[in-house]
């Protein structure tokens, strides 16, 4: 598996994960903001952090491309199931 590839599968999980938390966590709002967006925003940031771990080149990579290449990957996974649990 190519580098690609992993970093689309590491966010994209961390999204699956972002939007369970999201769904189920009845967080409450803080200055009128939703927090569940927050928490998927701080998930999202920390996602970059385990890109390193599953063997990615990090020489080929700058901070600011692993996040715009798995931004999609991300909010696709994360609004697909904070939909479907919320909803549930």
């Amino acid at each position: 598996m190519d580098d690609n590839h992993k970093i689309g599968l590491v966010f994209a999980l961390t999204g699956l994960i972002a939007g369970i938390i999201s769904g189920f966590g009845y967080l409450p709002k803080v200055a009128g903001m939703d927090t569940s967006i927050v928490v998927a925003i701080v998930i999202f940031y920390v996602s970059q952090y385990l890109v390193k771990m599953v063997g990615v080149d990090m020489t080929k990579f700058s901070r600011s491309s692993i996040l715009k290449s798995g931004f999609f990957s991300f909010l696709g996974s994360w609004l697909l199931f904070w939909i479907i649990i919320f909803n549930a």
